[in-house]
Order: structure tokens, then sequence, then C-alpha cells
């Protein structure tokens, strides 16, 4: 159901208004090099939780609440998933959605309305985590919506992923009240961008050269020209891809 296409340039430089959540335009391939990918697909993605508090409805219009209700019951089952904090397994229902989502909008302008609300219904992980995924433009084609949006799916499902892991490594300050909303909707994000932000690099792939991001490989799938059927190809190690500099 979510809205990955949404926004556009008017809004693309925050994900709600005056929200406290930059958040770049949405996905789109950048010239890479070597190693046989030749582009990246650039993703720019909001994580969130559920938490413990209960949605409250008033001032909130009924297509975001709808929105909200589907956010909370409806999403992939690798979302729905555990991490090691402190040592010991915690039960965590992630939302990983890509940014100016109409998703991403509603839980941005409900957390923006009741931002003393404890416990939070949704707790922010991560407010921006940039996903450069590399790819072969001679084997993807990005500008085909099947394609794009196998990459997003791709570029959410390494998110869980990078924070599961980076989960490992908590401060004391990210506690399992803390994910569960009692200290409110923003309190964990701080300490995980810092624990994500070991695991990017700062790249120029956007104009921007203090912009980071987690790189990974697209999981390449192809149609066979002679079988015109679905090949699925191995997918290669991972590895850092850097841009050509100019002189």
């Amino acid at each position: 159901m979510e809205g990955d296409n949404g926004g556009g340039a008017a809004d693309a430089g925050m994900m709600v208004p005056q929200s406290p959540w930059p958040c770049p335009p949405l996905a789109r391939p950048v010239a890479a090099s070597g190693g046989g990918c030749d582009a990246h697909f650039i993703v720019h993605l909001f994580v969130t939780a559920i938490a413990d508090g209960k949605m409250a409805q008033d001032s909130m219009v009924p297509k975001t609440w709808d929105v909200l209700q589907q956010v909370i019951t409806k999403v992939s089952k690798e979302q729905n998933t555990s991490i090691t904090l402190h040592g010991t397994s915690m039960e965590i229902k992630m939302r990983v959605f890509v940014c100016n989502s109409v998703e991403a909008r509603a839980v941005g302008e409900y957390i923006t309305a009741h931002k003393d609300q404890r416990p939070a219904p949704f707790v922010v992980l991560a407010r921006q985590l940039s996903m450069a995924i590399a790819y072969d433009s001679a084997q993807l084609d990005p500008s085909q919506a099947a394609v794009a949006d196998r990459l997003r799916k791709q570029a959410k499902t390494r998110a869980v992923k990078e924070i599961r892991e980076a989960m490992r490594d908590a401060p004391p300050d990210v506690s399992g009240p803390v994910l569960r909303g009692y200290v409110g909707a923003l309190a964990p994000a701080a300490h995980i961008e810092a624990l994500l932000l070991r695991r990017t690099v700062k790249v120029d792939l956007e104009g921007d050269e203090e912009r980071a991001y987690i790189f990974f490989d697209a999981k390449n799938r192809s149609i066979g020209k002679e079988t015109g059927v679905e090949v699925i190809q191995n997918p290669k190690p991972y590895r850092i891809i850097t841009l050509n500099r100019k002189p």
C-alpha cells in the first residue's frame, strides 16, 4: 500500500511541513563505476518502530488516520523481527518507509502533533537512512516501475539488517522502555543514527559531499531473452563502489 512514488519537487526537502526530519528527493539512479555496476539507485528511508502507546485520533483527518491504521496492521514479515539489546533478545516491529511516501508523511505528522505523548505509539529509529544500491544498467532498468519497486524493497530489507546489527552495540541509553515509546517518539533516533553512521561511507552522489550512504549491490533479476523466463543472478559480494572523481 505504501506510496513510495509520492512526493515532488515542491515538498522534496521536508517530510511534512515544518517537520524536524529533512528528506532529500526520492530514489533515483546515479552514475557509478567499476565491477560491472555502472549506476547507483539511491533510496532515502525513514525508519520507525511500533511502540506501546495508543494513537490519539484527535486532530487527525480521516485519511491520515486510515493510513496510520494500516501502518500498524500491515507490514512485511521481515520488519517484524528481533534485535539483541544488551545481550537480551527483544521483539521489535519496524516500519521502514521511503521518505516522502504517504506513510512516512502520516507518521511524521502524527509525531509532530503528539510530540509529548508518553508512551508514544511510534518511535523513530532513523530520520533519514540513505541507501545506495549499485546495479548494472545492462541488466536492470529502474525506469521500469517493477524494477524500481524491487530495488526499494531491497533497500528496506537491507535497512532492517543494518539496524539489527547496529543495535548489538547500542549504548545504555537505548533501553527496552526507550524503544517502547516511554521516553517519547524521538528518544532512540540520535543514538541509533550514531551507530548507523559508522556503517556508512561519505561519497558525493547527489551534489552533497557530506551525505553518507550504506552501499550494497542489487540482487539482479532479468528476463531471459530466449526463454522469456525470469533469471535470478547470484548477488556479488558486498563491496564499496566509488565514483570517478573529476580532476
